[in-house]
C-alpha cells in the first residue's frame, strides 16, 4: 500500500477491556502493530501509564520489544518514557537494546510528567519525596549516556550504555502539552510531539509548533524541525456507532478522576452507569477531547487539525472496548485520509 501524503501513526495505551486480561490485551496490541504496518501507518508508539487498571502500558519497552519481532517496517517508539520515573542510564540502555532488535526504526519519546498519581510516582522513584533533579539535567545525562559524549569532568564519563556500538541511540522526541517541551526540543534538535489529545487547545498547539520551528537548532537526527500532533480518534461506519463506542472512554476517565483502578468498560457498562449530573459532565468533557464520527467527518477534522497546527504528522490513539472496532477505526481513518488526499490532487 502507498502511504497517505500526511503521515499517520498509532499511539497505543494497550487497553484491557472488562472481561479480558493483560495477556489478551498485549496480544491484541501486537496484532494492532501488525495491522498498522499493513495499512501504511508510519509509527507505532506505546504510552507509559501506571496504577491504571484500564491499560497495560506500564512498561512501553517490553511491548515494543515484542512488537519488534512481529513487524518489519513500521517505526517503534515510546510515547513516551516519563523520564522522572527512571534512571537516565537505564533508559539509554533499554532503547539502545531495542535499536539492536529493530535497527533504524526506533524512536525515543520523552515526557516530564509522571504518567500517574503522586503516590505511585514516589513509589516508582523509590523515594518518599518528590524528584529533585530538574528534567533538563536528566535529559542531558540521558543524551550523554546514549551517545557517550560526556562534558569534560562529568562524574559518569567513561560509563558505556550497553549494548555498545554506533547508531544504536534512537532519535529523541519531546512530548509537550504546553510550550515547555517545544522550547527544550528546539534547543537540543529533537522532534516535537504535541499532546493535543490531552490539551485540545489548537491555538496553543499551533503556537508551540511555531515557537519550536523558530528556535530550532539542527542536529544529526533532525536536520530540520518535525512536529507530530497526537489526537484521540474513534471512527466507525456511522457517526451514531462511533458515538456509542466513545461512551466507554467517558466512563474510564470518570473512574480515573476518582482514583479507581478498573478495566476498560464496555459500551453497555457505560450505558448502564447511573451518572449524577456532575459525573456526566466529567464523562462528556473527556468525550469532547476526542474526534468521533464517520470516516468522512473524521478525515475532514484531522486534515483541519494538521493545517491549523502546522503538523508534519498525526499520531492517533483509539480507545475502544472491542479490539476489532479499534482496528476498524484505524482502517477507516487511513482509507478516508488517503481518499481525501487523492481527491484533493
Amino acid at each position: 500500500m502507498t502511504s497517505s501524503p500526511l503521515p499517520l501513526s498509532v499511539l497505543d495505551l494497550v487497553p484491557i477491556p472488562s472481561g479480558s486480561d493483560a495477556t489478551a490485551a498485549l496480544r491484541e496490541s501486537l496484532r494492532l502493530a501488525q495491522h498498522a504496518e499493513d495499512l501504511g501507518y508510519h509509527r507505532y508508539w506505546v504510552a507509559e501509564h501506571h496504577n491504571m487498571g484500564a491499560v497495560a502500558s506500564s512498561v512501553p519497552l517490553a511491548v515494543l520489544a515484542a512488537a519488534s519481532q512481529v513487524t518489519r517496517r513500521i517505526r517503534l517508539g515510546s510515547g513516551g518514557v516519563m523520564l522522572p520515573n527512571h534512571a537516565p542510564l537505564a533508559v539509554a540502555e533499554g532503547y539502545r537494546l531495542l535499536s539492536a532488535l529493530a535497527p533504524d526504526r526506533v524512536d525515543l519519546g520523552l515526557g516530564r510528567a509522571p504518567g500517574t498519581d503522586g503516590r505511585t510516582a514516589r513509589a516508582l522513584r523509590g523515594a518518599a519525596g518528590p524528584m529533585e533533579e530538574p528534567f533538563e539535567r536528566q535529559l542531558a545525562e540521558l543524551i550523554a549516556f546514549g551517545t557517550g559524549q560526556f562534558p569534560v569532568g562529568h562524574p559518569f564519563a567513561g560509563t558505556v550504555a550497553a549494548p555498545a556500538g554506533d547508531g544504536l541511540f534512537p532519535p529523541l522526541w519531546l512530548l509537550s502539552s504546553s510550550g515547555y517541551g517545544a522550547r527544550v526540543a528546539a534547543q537540543i534538535g529533537a522532534g516535537l510531539a504535541f499532546a493535543w489529545h490531552i490539551n485540545p487547545d489548537t491555538a496553543q498547539a499551533a503556537a508551540a509548533a511555531q515557537a519550536y520551528r523558530a528556535a530550532f537548532q539542527p542536529s544529526p537526527a533532525f536536520p530540520k524541525p518535525q512536529v507530530i500532533v497526537a489526537a484521540s480518534v474513534i471512527c466507525a461506519p456511522t457517526t451514531a456507532e462511533a458515538e456509542e463506542l466513545a461512551l466507554s472512554a467517558g466512563l474510564m476517565f470518570l473512574r480515573l478522576t476518582r482514583g479507581e483502578v478498573a478495566s476498560f468498560p464496555s459500551v453497555q457498562e457505560a450505558r448502564d452507569y447511573p451518572y449524577t449530573p456532575q459525573e456526566r459532565a466529567v464523562a462528556e468533557a473527556a468525550r469532547a477531547r476526542a474526534i468521533v464520527g464517520d470516516a468522512r467527518d473524521v478525515a475532514t477534522r484531522l486534515h483541519r487539525l494538521a493545517e491549523q497546527t502546522g503538523a508534519d504528522e498525526l499520531i492517533l490513539t483509539a480507545m475502544t472496548h472491542d479490539p476489532a472496532a479499534r482496528r476498524r477505526s484505524y482502517t477507516l481513518v487511513m482509507e478516508a485520509m488517503r481518499a481525501g488526499a487523492v481527491a484533493a490532487d
